[in-house]
């Protein structure tokens, strides 16, 4: 777990900073400068282009992530085809989108014309998007695979974050008008899939090798069908996780508006997300070599370390939101009334999915690896019509309860599968005083009193927690992990106050 563990910190530091310069856009300078159906549109471009890049990648990353460490063990450096197979893939994937969204250009006027027209006008942006994406995620699968995941997680919170704040700058300073925004924005990942070519390239990781190599010939068919079944999981996947902003856009009463509403309370719980992202592009690959050699024991202690250490985090940044919210409400005006139960809602949705763990990666690449495009298909299933008839009965807020069903009955089903297949389980008696700790620090701090000065209460309130909580953590050792990494902090800052030198 060292590696991982130090992966993960390097990590999550580039994503939180991320996640801060996001929240700057989306809380502060998208509203200040952006209508709410603008912002909205920003939101439905990436979230279809994410969609229909899913599908153009032609399942090369999870094909990738699976058949890598059998390439690398078995070939040399220059007789690797598989990043050539795995680009071909991808352009072959763009290609029969750019053949076939045409047609289907009647059927989404007609879905979205009406609520959001904006989106009519801007549709052909999604081209742009979803090539760059699709590049990016193939080339992301590379990086995972030779293990820099800092770079490609860097790249996509912080980079991408960045330009777009440099765009709203160059927007609110007039040099920039909203349709140049707008086509810009559609164009925001190609710089950062020319920097992740360059990295990967410059460390012999896109050796274009035409020629189908032994491996290649041997294990074609199990890729084929391993690629076959995960790109229907992950479509169903990410349609599962977009579908809801789809559905705002062309059934809720306010159309791109409530998109809006609900991407700032997307936006607000994702940042729960942070350690998944770090742990999931860190861990893959070190579980992609247990099952290689069926160490059971490496596979079982990552799976329960991360989902402690995953509920862990959930809770604190949870609480953090939940304790400020109120504020974040006032601020953004009565247009975003809804955002607090949103936020409530959704995160809640949430949490099931963190404490759960490493579910997907678990089942993906064991030889149950079709139960993930099962599992996947249960949630669409549950999600896409719970999100319609909810949102067509409660408008923004029909989404956030449709989520939170469905997101429950999901991770509990491929819980309750891994433990069937494998005898192995997340949970832990940890788990439950995580729990409590949580739920009494939050308690707690909801009884500070206000100053009357918002950043200053959000600021008091936010302090409080962390430290509360951090203290009441490391008192009982809730988790193994932190406790090292703290205790480690702390004798380096006394080793450093004391003048000698740090004990590794």
């Amino acid at each position: 777990m060292g590696v991982v563990r130090r992966q993960s910190l390097i990590s999550s530091a580039f994503i939180y900073l991320g996640f801060a310069i996001g929240a700057v856009n989306i809380l502060l300078l998208f509203p200040r400068f952006f209508s709410p159906e603008q912002i909205g549109l920003t939101r439905i471009l990436l979230d279809v282009a994410m969609v229909m890049a899913t599908v153009c990648t032609l399942g090369a990353v999870p094909v990738t992530l699976r058949f890598f460490p059998f390439y690398r063990s078995r070939l040399p450096a220059d007789r690797n085809d598989l990043p050539f197979l795995s680009l071909a893939l991808g352009a072959a994937g763009c290609l029969l989108m750019a053949l076939l969204l045409p047609t289907l250009k009647p059927l989404i006027i007609r879905k979205f014309g009406a609520r959001s027209p904006l989106f009519i006008e801007y549709f052909e942006l999604l081209y742009p998007l979803t090539v760059s994406l699709v590049g990016f995620a193939i080339l992301e699968a590379h990086a995972w695979s030779w293990r820099r995941t800092v770079l490609s997680n860097a790249l996509k919170e912080f980079g991408f974050r960045i330009l777009t704040t440099l765009m709203i700058l160059a927007f609110a300073a007039g040099w920039l008008g909203f349709e140049d925004f707008i086509r810009l924005y559609a164009w925001v990942y190609l710089p950062l899939v020319a920097v992740l070519a360059f990295a990967i390239g410059r460390m012999g990781g896109l050796v274009m090798h035409l020629r189908p190599s032994r491996v290649t010939r041997r294990l074609k068919g199990r890729m084929a069908s391993f690629g076959l079944f995960m790109l229907g999981g992950a479509i169903l996947n990410i349609v599962a996780r977009t579908n809801d902003t789809i559905i705002l856009a062309s059934q809720s009463s306010g159309g791109l508006a409530d998109a809006a509403v609900f991407t700032i309370a997307t936006y607000l719980v994702t940042v729960m997300d942070v350690p998944m992202r770090s742990l999931v592009s860190i861990s893959t690959p070190f579980i992609a070599e247990a099952w290689q050699t069926r160490d059971m024991a490496r596979i079982e202690r990552l799976y329960r370390k991360t989902s402690l250490n995953l509920m862990l985090a959930g809770v604190a940044i949870f609480s953090v939101v939940l304790l400020n919210i109120g504020d974040a409400t006032a601020y953004l005006g009565d247009g975003y009334a809804a955002l607090t139960w949103l936020v409530v809602v959704s995160g809640l949705g949430k949490m099931a999915d963190l404490s759960t763990g490493l579910n997907t990666q678990v089942l993906l690449l064991s030889r149950f690896w079709r139960v993930d495009f099962l599992t996947n298909l249960l949630l669409v299933a549950l999600s896409i019509p719970l999100n319609y008839w909810l949102t067509r009965r409660y408008d923004v807020m029909g989404p956030a309860y449709g989520n939170l069903v469905a997101l429950v009955v999901f991770n509990l089903a491929r819980s309750l599968l891994i433990w069937r297949f494998f005898r192995i389980q997340p949970f832990s008696r940890r788990h439950l005083g995580l729990l409590a700790v949580g739920l009494a620090v939050l308690a707690a701090c909801h009884w500070i009193p206000a100053t009357g000065h918002m950043f200053v209460d959000i600021a008091v309130r936010t302090t409080a927690y962390l430290v509360l909580f951090g203290a009441a953590v490391w008192k009982l050792r809730i988790s193994e992990d932190i406790h090292e990494v703290a205790g480690t902090l702390l004798a380096r800052l006394r080793s450093l106050r004391g003048g000698g030198p740090a004990e590794s």
